[in-house]
This record gives C-alpha cells, structure tokens and sequence, in this order.
C-alpha cells in the first residue's frame, strides 16, 4: 500500500521516533478499501469489461494508474487487455469464478472549505477493486432451462457431467452472494441486445437480487428495508447499431470535447435511457429489473451508464463519422473482430464513481 511520504517530502523536523502530521496544505491519500463486484448475464460483457479497464484508465484524461495486487490480476490484465487491443479478438466466455484484485490511484478534487468559495484543490485517492469474474450462467433462476444453479451450455459449458455440474454451481453460486453481499459497490451489466433477442435479463437478475437480499438482511443487517451498496447500472454495447439508433433517435446524444468527438449519452439521461430499454422489451420482462432496482437500492447510491468496451470505429481520420462507426467485423463463418482502435465508453467511469462515493464512508451495516 502506498505510504503519504511517497506524496510529499518527509518532515525535517522530525524527533526521534515520534510521528509528525503533515503539513496542512499538503493533500494526503484517500486508503480505504472498498469491494467493487461485477454482476451480469452471460454473454453481457463481464470479461470484455474489465479487459478493457486498462484501456479506459490510459484514455482517461487525469492522473490515473491501474495495477494489480498480484501476479494473477496482472496476468488477466496483460493477456486479455492483449486481446483486444493488439490481436483485435474479445476474450473467451468466463468458464472458472475467479477473484481478482488492482488499485486505481490518482487524485480526485475536493473542496477546500466554504471559506474559500468554490475552490477545489487535487487530493491523492486509491480505490481498491476487488472483484470476482464469474460465469454468467450462475446468476441464472431456476426458470432457466439448462443453466439454473450451473454455468452449462452455450460459451459457459464447463464440460462436467451433470452430478459435477449441479455442485460446482451451487459453490460459485454461493461465492458470488457472499461476495456480492460483502462489497460496497456493484457494476450491473445490461445487455439490450440480448434482452431484444432472449428476453431474459431478469430471469439472472432475479435469483441474485433475492438471493443477495436475503444474505445482507441476515447476516449484516440494514438500516432501513433497501440494500446498503451503491449501484453502477451500465447498459452495454452501446456501439452496437442498434442500441447507438435507439439512443440517437430519442435524443439521448451528446459529443464529448476531444478531437475524436466520441458520442455518448447523457450523464442526466442515462437513467431515463435504460428506462427505455427495459420498458421497450417484446420478449421478456425487463421493466422488472427496473422496478427491482428502484425498489430494493437507495435511489441516490445508484447511477446510470451507457457504455462500450471496444468504443466506436474511427478509421483513418480518428474521429468519429455517423456513416461508419461500428468497431466490429462479423465474417459469415460466425467469427467477429474488432477493426480499429479500442476506446472504451464509460468503462473506468463507473469505477471512479464508485471509488469517490465510497471514499471514507462508514459501510451501512456497520454503522
């Protein structure tokens, strides 16, 4: 863990042995560890996710770094972050639950008190993510067929016969509660172009939810009747045709200020947006996860996101053109590659949203 005299120089006044404060004026860095999980369907962009973290940090204007705690999360970051950005390919389905661990470190602005005004000074911050990348299919109800309580069929078959099955999914079913249960933030993925096709977000967004509910009430306890974590709702893929039209067409767009004019929706309508997504399902029942959120999280510990992993296609000119800019190549034997460069959408955002709300604050149920 970083130490405060890596940000300031040490005092030279020092008596032997005793500990000096810091000066006043100069900031010192926010240390708190704060669990940030990941939760989401299959096929919703959870490894893409967080493959591209790295990519997003980099992007990101402002002083941030991301780094793994251990070699594994180091790994993960290197091999998948690889993927996608020099062999142009989406990692693999998750098959195995997997704990991972980086800090994000670098300043966030605070105010210097109300008798300056509204000055702002920069003051060093690190947020802990401590997730754990599981298969999607764990988050399955028993409603569906083939997948309820293990991660079998399609890209999250483990290839276990069906005794092992039935066991390794109520073991990564039971770490995801306890680990969701134990965090402070969760990133939620929405994925509207499988809930257009499948119609079953809420189907894997109802067995966590209760399930997660009941292991908070039970064993931590609450204040009030909603669930203590702050949501980060993001509703992914937003480079897909479909999802940019729909956001385009109902007057969700802005354009960022970088010379790339990337699009994105607005930070005041991102709530409304995934209103409309759930709302506009023909398949399945989408409003619900809607209707869940509101109901069981404290509307002001959630927010809102469209976001994409892989960014929109920018070509030779590096701006972004309505004409041409999905990133992604599907050749008709099924394979898809990306074509250009990988410039996440509000991937890092949430994170650091999450890290400022959570900076210093007292988890509700130990309060």
């Amino acid at each position: 863990m970083t130490t405060p005299s890596q940000f300031s120089p040490p005092p030279q006044n020092a008596a032997p042995g005793q500990p000096v404060p810091p000066p006043p004026d100069i900031a010192q860095p926010q240390r708190q560890l704060r669990r940030i999980g990941l939760w989401g369907a299959p096929q919703s962009g959870k490894t893409t996710f967080l493959a591209a973290l790295q990519v997003a940090v980099l992007r990101t204007s402002g002083d941030w770094m991301l780094y793994g705690v251990n070699e594994e999360s180091n790994d993960f970051l290197d091999t998948q972050t690889g993927m996608l950005t020099q062999h142009r390919r989406f990692p693999a389905a998750t098959r195995f639950s997997e704990a991972l661990s980086w800090t994000l470190r670098g300043t966030t602005q605070q105010p210097t008190g109300k008798r300056f005004g509204k000055k702002f000074r920069d003051v060093p911050i690190e947020v802990n993510i401590d997730l754990l990348d599981s298969p999607g299919a764990v988050h399955a109800s028993k409603s569906v067929p083939g997948e309820a309580m293990a991660p079998s069929g399609g890209d999250d078959n483990l290839g276990f016969d069906d005794d092992q099955e039935e066991e390794q999914g109520d073991s990564d079913e039971d770490r995801i509660i306890e680990h969701l249960a134990g965090c402070d933030g969760i990133v939620y993925l929405f994925d509207p172009t499988r809930e257009r096709r499948e119609g079953d977000s809420y189907s894997y967004f109802q067995r966590t939810l209760l399930k997660l509910s009941r292991q908070v009430f039970r064993d931590r306890g609450s204040k009030d009747a909603k669930l203590p974590q702050h949501l980060a709702v993001c509703v992914t893929k937003f480079d897909a045709p479909e999802v940019f039209r729909r956001a385009r067409v109902g007057g969700y767009l802005t354009y960022d200020d970088s010379p790339q004019m990337l699009p994105r929706v607005r930070e005041d309508s991102a709530g409304h947006f995934f209103s409309e997504l759930c709302k506009d399902s023909k398949v399945g029942n989408a409003d619900l996860v809607l209707n869940s959120i509101q109901k069981y999280f404290h509307h002001e510990r959630v927010r809102y996101y469209a976001t994409s992993a892989v960014g929109f296609y920018m070509g030779e000119s590096d701006r972004f053109t309505e004409n041409d800019y999905w990133n992604i190549n599907k050749s008709a034997d099924g394979s898809v590659e990306i074509r250009g460069k990988v410039w996440p959408i509000n991937v890092v955002e949430p994170m650091l949203w999450l890290g400022n709300r959570l900076d210093g604050e007292t988890p509700q149920w130990s309060r």
